[in-house]
């Protein structure tokens, strides 16, 4: 048993509720990471828990429940001997997750930057811009993840991994443009939007018009060039299970921004989501494609 394994096996009860959420939340995260050892499922469940709470008090410009998430963080993060008990908050139960895989806080940092940018609802005027929002808000939790994951160090494969945490952020994005616009949002850049000669009001309009269809499969393009990096990333992880769930949980994301491309970005209204089916799929086919190196 690591020193990892050993400081999270004893607390597994305080993370129950983490679980339970990301249970309901997203069954995709689920899926992928829930074959995992306890120590380490349970530990991005706490992650997405805090992460979810962050991003939704985000997206409804809950000024109030974010600060106090923030604080909640800063707070125990001071605490280099935190203790767990029926009443740690979601923040102290993080950080002392963070504790025992030693991961870097300022990945959490920069998560924070950027989903407070969200909050204060930041226009985006670039791609340059754009790119480095979604390494806040998915380039870290890759990097914290993937400290769960593995014991070889990030420093190496630290860039690769930002890659692929933008490209699924990327791939977020595209999928939820319709949804978006619905409320007043747009995380594509300005100056993108103006260079194929598209107005915000385009977004909401069905059928989806041919120069925002060209855009979204720019946008894909990049998307799926960065995801070529995650063979990189997995190769690098050690444990066969660990392997597996990183592969399952990015080819998930691919899955659903190949979906996007088959169907030509139209009728973007109709979210699209991977199939219980098409997962077991998925984790089949890696499975058998990795066989000798799992």
């Amino acid at each position: 048993m690591g020193p990892e394994q050993a400081r999270i096996e004893p607390v597994l009860a305080y993370f129950h509720s983490s679980k339970r959420v990301i249970q309901a939340k997203s069954s995709s995260f689920y899926f992928a990471f829930s074959r995992l050892p306890d120590y380490q499922a349970y530990s991005i469940f706490v992650l997405y828990d805090f992460l979810r709470q962050l991003d939704d008090a985000a997206d409804t410009k809950n000024h109030i429940k974010f600060n106090a998430l923030v604080l909640d963080w800063e707070t125990a993060s001071k605490n280099s001997n935190i203790t767990l008990n029926d009443r740690s908050t979601i923040a102290e139960k993080l950080v002392y997750i963070f504790q025992a895989f030693a991961i870097d806080l300022n990945d959490m940092h920069d998560m924070i930057r950027g989903q407070r940018q969200d909050l204060d609802q930041e226009v985006i005027h670039t791609l340059a811009q754009l790119e480095y929002y979604c390494y806040q808000v998915a380039g870290t939790v890759g990097c914290m993840i993937y400290d769960i994951l593995s014991t070889t160090k990030i420093t190496e494969i630290r860039q690769n991994i930002i890659d692929v945490g933008v490209a699924l952020q990327l791939t977020n994005i595209i999928r939820d443009v319709y949804e978006d616009a619905l409320e007043d949002k747009c995380f594509i850049p300005t100056e993108l939007l103006a260079s194929y000669g598209i107005d915000k009001s385009d977004l909401l309009l069905l059928p989806t018009n041919k120069q925002l269809r060209k855009l979204l499969k720019s946008l894909s393009d990049g998307a799926l060039a960065k995801c070529k990096e995650s063979q990189v990333i997995i190769d690098r992880v050690s444990e066969k299970k660990s392997k597996l769930s990183l592969a399952v949980s990015i080819d998930v994301y691919q899955k659903i921004l190949l979906k996007l491309i088959h169907k030509n970005f139209e009728n973007i209204q109709q979210r699209v989501c991977v199939t219980k089916l098409e997962k077991i799929n998925i984790l089949a086919k890696i499975y058998i494609k990795n066989l000798i190196r799992f």
